[in-house]
């Protein structure tokens, strides 16, 4: 299966197959009684095996305590939410570890399942353990009015032409038309995921970490983020049908506000990016891409050449991690010339908030979308990062990466690897088998090269060359000033205003005019101390 491409996957036809998978039914529930009453009469009377369903209400503090129904499946439990935990996350998340199945399906306390709701998402789960069922979300306004009307209607198979009325979540029905059902999904597919109507494997949950307990907001957007970085198959099954009872809106499960989004799911989630670029910080919970540099046995001036042109990168959303021996550090003994060496590089980062220090290398970035594998003696240029990963989202490639333009393919080179793709290759591989190849077979492979302002091989250097400073801020300009023109892009040309240079001689001048013009201020504000200074605004030599 090449990325979310679930076509390849068979899954047995319903009604014509033996389940054997438990399924627990979470459903969190905060008063209203009677629509609890009919959403467990519509999981009483489901196809999948009565004996193979549990269903487990989580009470979220309703006053008064909710109850268990007559009509409901046989297996089924009412737990409350312990403390002063409270919220839709919070009791999705407790649901989940006081259930026991093997296979976890949500469902708001206030729908109608379709009596083939369960059986047509666990046939999936049966079929490939990574797979996410997204079932279909309707909305009614024509609510039976008890358990016997609704049985009645289910029985008859007048379920869907009682209640379905159209309304759904429209961006859900967009972003399925222009992925093909998602199987083209590109680094967004997990904006289908609703946890109103959805289903996954217990060991998937795991994998991604479970519901977060602490969101009442946003819990289902932000756990479907963690399951694509984790590796899920996200699929639409249309079969599992469930409607939510009553008055109520399709963008009933939006986020409430942007600035819940800007201040809350930024700091979790890269993606959109727009949540961040709205209200940008030097540094996220979760970056966008997670940078490793292993400088174990490097010298100082390589470590400081590699990572000072990581920090001035063009693309500022990252965490470098810096991989070496730091717990050697501590000890007391005389240090050594690398010791010494890792202590200045330490020190000198120290207080840099987009640099951690690790004694091993990890394996994956998550939940951060990308891994970046830098070594030390490679360094980027300013936009080599950006470079990177458009690369990787035109491809949709699983690894992506960047040599230079006068090496082999076969030479070391930076390797950007897609969270989501490292992931299932962990898992998928088997022992010994290089994981590149793995990430290829399964997402993709992508190749680039760059020229020397993309990449520059540190190693031929002697000394490491520092770090260009950026350009000054522009300063104010007075009347008699010529306006700086700016290139194509936005950014400022400094070269169109000075005379023509010789071909292959601009680089070597500007720095050396630049070296002047601060020599020449610095000896003009000497003469101003001790009294040289001018004040007619005429030059030396003029009268």
């Amino acid at each position: 299966m090449i990325g979310n491409d679930w076509d390849t996957l068979a899954p047995p036809a319903l009604g014509q197959w033996t389940p054997r998978l438990p399924v627990s039914v979470v459903l969190p529930a905060h008063g209203e009684q009677h629509r609890l009453d009919l959403a467990l009469a519509s999981l009483a009377v489901q196809t999948y095996p009565e004996e193979l369903i549990e269903a487990v209400v989580v009470d979220d503090h309703s006053a008064p305590a909710l109850r268990l129904p007559p009509v409901r499946p046989a297996n089924t439990r009412l737990v409350c939410t312990p403390g002063g935990g409270h919220g839709a996350g919070y009791a999705r998340a407790y649901g989940a570890h006081t259930s026991v199945g093997e296979i976890l399906l949500w469902m708001d306390a206030d729908m109608v399942a379709d009596p083939r709701f369960v059986e047509a998402q666990a046939r999936w789960h049966h079929t490939h353990p990574e797979c996410v069922t997204l079932g279909r979300v309707r909305f009614a306004d024509h609510v039976p009015d008890d358990p016997a009307a609704l049985l009645g209607l289910m029985r008859a198979g007048e379920l869907h032409h009682t209640l379905d009325d159209g309304r759904h979540h429209a961006w859900v029905e967009r972003r399925l038309a222009d992925t093909d059902d998602l199987r083209e999904a590109d680094h967004l597919g997990f904006h289908t995921y609703v946890g109103a109507a959805a289903g996954l494997r217990r060991s998937l949950y795991e994998i991604a970490g479970g519901v977060d307990p602490d969101l009442d907001l946003g819990q289902d957007t932000e756990f479907g983020y963690r399951l694509w970085q984790a590796g899920a198959v996200m699929l639409p099954e249309r079969t599992a049908t469930a409607w939510h009872l009553g008055p109520g809106e399709p963008f009933r499960t939006r986020l409430p506000s942007e600035r819940f989004r800007t201040n809350v799911l930024a700091e979790l989630m890269p993606h959109p990016h727009l949540y961040r670029e709205r209200l940008p910080a030097e540094r996220r919970r979760v970056p966008l891409v997670h940078a490793v540099v292993d400088i174990s046995g490097a010298p100082y001036d390589l470590v400081r050449g590699c990572v000072d042109r990581l920090l001035d990168s063009a693309e500022t959303d990252l965490l470098i991690t810096l991989v070496a021996d730091w717990e050697r550090l501590t000890g007391e003994e005389e240090l050594g010339d690398l010791q010494l060496g890792l202590r200045l590089i330490q020190a000198n980062y120290l207080r840099e908030p987009r640099i951690a220090f690790a004694s091993s290398t990890p394996r994956t970035a998550f939940p951060a979308p990308f891994l970046l594998e830098v070594p030390v003696a490679r360094g980027l240029g300013q936009v080599a990062l950006t470079r990177l990963l458009a690369g990787a989202e035109r491809s949709r490639a699983g690894l992506t990466e960047l040599f230079p333009a006068a090496t082999a393919t076969d030479a070391p080179g930076v390797r950007l690897w897609r969270t989501r793709a490292l992931a299932r290759a962990l898992r998928a591989g088997e022992e010994g088998e290089d994981i590149a190849e793995v990430v290829s077979a399964l997402h993709g492979h992508y190749r680039i090269h760059g020229g020397e302002e993309i990449l520059t091989d540190l190693s031929l250097y002697r000394s490491v060359p520092f770090l260009p400073r950026r350009a000054p801020e522009p300063r104010t300009r007075t009347g008699d000033e010529p306006r700086r023109s700016t290139a194509g892009d936005g950014t400022p040309d400094h070269t169109r205003d000075e005379e023509p240079e010789t071909p292959g001689t601009d680089r070597v001048r500007s720095p050396l005019r630049r070296l002047g013009a601060w020599l020449g201020e610095c000896w003009q504000r000497v003469r101003e101390a001790h009294g040289g200074g001018r004040t007619d605004g005429r030059g030396p030599g003029e009268r």
